[in-house]
């Protein structure tokens, strides 16, 4: 399972892969999510933080502002708890990252 930080405009995305156990768990917290219907995707901020994307095998998952979005189905997440999740499994080249994005992920919820 592969994850991809959305965070650099005009720069490679950092990635990194899951293990079994952690992909797992990550299908597993997914499926818990309730289901909110046809696909409803939170509008972009533009530069800066916008997500997560993990790609498992044929399916693309979108995780980003208390969204879960794969293929024709959203998920309700409103404490971002998966958000944080994914971002608690940076690898250790790319914990500076951190701060920045749980930085978004706290500010964007403040705004809601």
């Amino acid at each position: 399972m592969l994850v991809e930080l959305d965070l650099f405009s005009g720069c490679p995305a950092p990635r990194w892969h899951l293990g079994p156990g952690a992909a797992e768990e990550f299908r597993t917290l997914t499926a818990a999510l309730p289901p909110t219907g046809p696909v409803s995707r939170p509008r972009s901020p533009g530069l800066g933080y916008r997500g997560f994307t993990v790609t498992d095998g044929d399916t693309v998952v979108r995780v980003f502002a208390g969204r879960v979005t794969e293929g024709t189905t959203s998920r309700d997440d409103p404490g971002r708890h998966l958000e944080r999740w994914l971002l608690s499994r940076l690898p250790p080249p790319l914990r500076h990252l951190r701060p920045v994005v749980a930085e978004a992920i706290d500010e964007d919820g403040r705004d809601a």
